[in-house]
């Protein structure tokens, strides 16, 4: 890499050093040097600052078959902590994280369908409050993801639709009751996040879908993600269907939780699963024919080379994905583009925001992606 200024570089690559550490159980100064390509000199003053902070320690000397044995350098995971908060539409989770994305401590509590503010943020506070008690090391933030459109200095909640919040500077209200930095992302920016950080996504070209209690994407492009406010859910895919926005005939009128829940009693898509009865079977091949759909024209306008699927209603049984996928090759000009869905489960949402926590307050992760990037 190359640096107008002495000191940004060394910020720089003491991050490379930190990140490669993140992704390895060790490795010895030469190591270091030869996968970073940077000097000898330049890695050993890194390292020996690393140390001297109590970001890393010296794990003993490795074994060889010839010459001096290198002394291992490993991350210490505990050095520092952080936390994450999927604020969901029927469940909020909370969970404590080291440095290496272990969750160490979590919670779950019940989210009301309309919460009020002072209710709902009480509980967070309180659990984060428990969580940082009980922390043997400093906490350096805390991510709170979920559904809304989000300020560009990620501190105020401008809008969140399906419980009337406007306006709400969510970040402060958090931050002035624990005493800890406070980030606020879009829950499907965290998704993302997740696919790219925990599970390794190399795709740069991709369209990532919520499908869940309400259905919301994003598409990420290299190191843009087009998300917040965009209206997938909204997409109309046949002529009938009172959506809660308003409108006929809108996707989530058909493939959300919160419309297969109200044509079944209040029952969840797990126990619509476990139904035996012709009518929930129907229900759910149609919002899986009606998301094949709205997939079909979110690939043939955004030239996406990988459709991810997240949320609960991606974990439907086998059936219905494959149903979705079938309907989606037949209509669909662009029939190659694999769709899967993640691996991550329901802590999906959550683990993107200890991501993100983690990509803020310690290793900036993003920002050697982005400058790499400009480089190329």
């Amino acid at each position: 890499m190359k640096f107008t200024q002495p000191a940004a570089a060394r910020e720089i690559n003491r991050l490379r050093v930190l990140n490669l550490l993140a992704h390895v159980k060790e490795s010895s100064r030469s190591d270091i040097a030869r996968k970073l390509r940077l000097n000898k000199p330049s890695t050993s003053e890194i390292v020996e600052q690393l140390l001297k902070d109590g970001w890393v320690i010296e794990t003993g000397k490795r074994e060889t078959t010839t010459g001096r044995r290198p002394v291992s350098i490993a991350l210490v995971a505990d050095a520092s902590l952080v936390l994450g908060v999927d604020m969901g539409s029927r469940n909020t989770s909370i969970a404590i994280s080291d440095l290496k994305g272990n969750i160490l401590r979590y919670e779950r509590f019940p989210t009301t369908a309309h919460p009020e503010v002072k209710e709902l943020c009480s509980n967070v506070i309180r659990v984060i409050r428990k969580m940082s008690k009980l922390a043997t090391s400093p906490i350096l933030g805390v991510v709170v993801a979920l559904d809304g459109v989000i300020s560009e200095d990620k501190q105020t909640l401008i809008r969140r639709d399906h419980w009337n919040w406007d306006d709400i500077p969510l970040a402060a209200i958090i931050e002035r009751n624990t005493n800890l930095p406070i980030k606020l992302v879009n829950n499907v920016e965290a998704m993302v996040f997740a696919e790219r950080w925990v599970a390794l996504e190399e795709e740069v070209n991709f369209f990532m879908v919520n499908w869940g209690e309400h259905i919301k994407s994003a598409w990420i492009y290299k190191n843009t993600i087009t998300s917040g406010d965009t209206q997938f859910g909204h997409l109309m895919v046949r002529s009938t269907g009172l959506c809660r926005c308003g409108k006929i005939g809108c996707l989530e009128s058909v493939a959300a939780g919160w419309a297969l829940s109200e044509r079944h009693e209040g029952k969840t898509v797990k126990q619509l699963c476990q139904e035996p009865n012709e009518s929930c079977k129907k229900d759910l091949r149609q919002a899986a024919e009606a998301m094949g759909m709205a997939l079909v024209a979110a690939s043939a306008i955004t030239g996406c080379n990988k459709i991810i699927l997240g949320g609960g209603l991606a974990n439907l049984d086998k059936e219905y994905i494959e149903y979705l996928k079938s309907f989606y090759r037949e209509h669909s000009n662009r029939e190659t583009i694999p769709i899967v869905c993640s691996d991550l489960g329901e802590k999906q949402t959550l683990l993107g925001s200890i991501s993100i926590a983690l990509d803020s307050w310690m290793f900036k992760s993003s920002l050697l992606e982005m400058m790499q990037e400009q480089e190329k």
